[in-house]
């Protein structure tokens, strides 16, 4: 019969199949490492590192720090592969205790699963990802004991959608001392669109970025490239999208690099970059660092959930003309 240990394998192999996984940046085609492995062998990999020393695996470092960056976006796909790569050693001591105990071994097996995410949720801050993979088999080994002694059955969740768990974070726009106006007190949607793309125009002109916006909006027109918002513009509800091709709604942050080094990442924080690297060994990094190479790399969106900066949906349109205006050229 099918247990939560099953639920989280068959759910990771749907989601890479035999397609390359990057693990240092989770793009593939943005890493400039150029050779992947496949999942099934990337897994194999990680579940050996993890036997012999997690502590001293650079390729365990990476994959809690990709577990991290997933969850600032409330997805929860790399907290499936660590736990994927963690629950084959869960395998034989759940039977055995569930043997030996006669607990349930599916309720045994849902109540490691959830201990290891406690352990995991517990150790965002103030631990070194180092130890992260190691304290949450402990935590499950002595979770399965202790089930075991009480004999309890107790029920458990033990569906693999407890895994499912969006965060949501408030973003405080960072532009509403360049006007008098605030966006929130609009109550047409249609004019609050507006003026949000165009005062990221008037940022971009006046910064001297213009150049940056011409050539992605080129590539958004020409279907050289998209926009990530997508196909989700087409039936969110845009309401002016009517009036305009909707697949030219973009996010700001697709104006930027998916990923910056730790030396440019540590300056916009505000701290060297000697420093970064002793607090992302300390686990007390404030954001995802994922290894690649001898170095890491520091994802922009979630540089731009630490300073508040609004990762806001914005048109084509409006952003050409909030910097058309800020030229005074209109």
């Amino acid at each position: 019969m099918p247990d939560i240990f099953d639920h989280i394998e068959w759910k990771v192999l749907e989601i890479f199949g035999e397609e390359p996984i990057c693990v240092h940046v989770g793009n593939v085609k943005e890493c400039e490492i150029k050779r992947h492995p496949t999942y099934a062998k990337f897994r194999t990999e990680a579940i050996s590192a993890g036997i012999r020393s997690a502590s001293s695996s650079r390729l365990w470092e990476s994959i809690i720090a990709m577990g991290r960056l997933c969850d600032l976006d409330g997805d929860d796909t790399w907290r499936l592969v660590i736990l994927d790569c963690i629950v084959p050693c869960f395998r034989s001591l759940s039977t055995k205790i569930s043997r030996e105990f006669q607990v349930e071994r599916e309720d045994l097996r849902s109540a490691m699963v959830a201990t290891a995410l406690e352990v995991w949720e517990s150790t965002s801050m103030g631990v070194s990802p180092r130890h992260i993979r190691d304290r949450m088999v402990k935590a499950a080994f002595d979770m399965a004991f202790r089930l075991g002694n009480a004999t309890c059955s107790e029920r458990l969740l033990d569906d693999v959608e407890i895994l499912i768990q969006p965060e949501t974070y408030a973003q405080d726009s960072t532009l509403r001392s360049s006007s008098i106006i605030d966006l929130n007190s609009i109550r047409d949607a249609d004019v609050a669109e507006q003026l949000r793309g165009e005062r990221i125009g008037a940022l971009f002109q006046v910064h001297g970025h213009t150049d940056v916006l011409r050539g992605f909006h080129k590539g958004l027109r020409d279907g050289s490239r998209s926009g990530s918002v997508g196909r989700a513009a087409r039936t969110s509800g845009f309401s002016r999208s009517w009036i305009s091709d909707p697949n030219l709604y973009y996010y700001i942050s697709d104006l930027y690099p998916s990923f910056i080094g730790l030396r440019e990442a540590a300056a916009v924080i505000g701290v060297a970059e000697s420093a970064a690297r002793r607090l992302i060994r300390a686990g007390q990094f404030p954001l995802p660092a994922a290894r690649a190479g001898r170095g890491y790399k520091i994802s922009v969106r979630a540089l731009m959930h630490f300073k508040n900066i609004p990762d806001t949906i914005v048109h084509v349109d409006d952003v050409e003309n909030g910097a058309l205006h800020a030229s005074g050229r209109q």
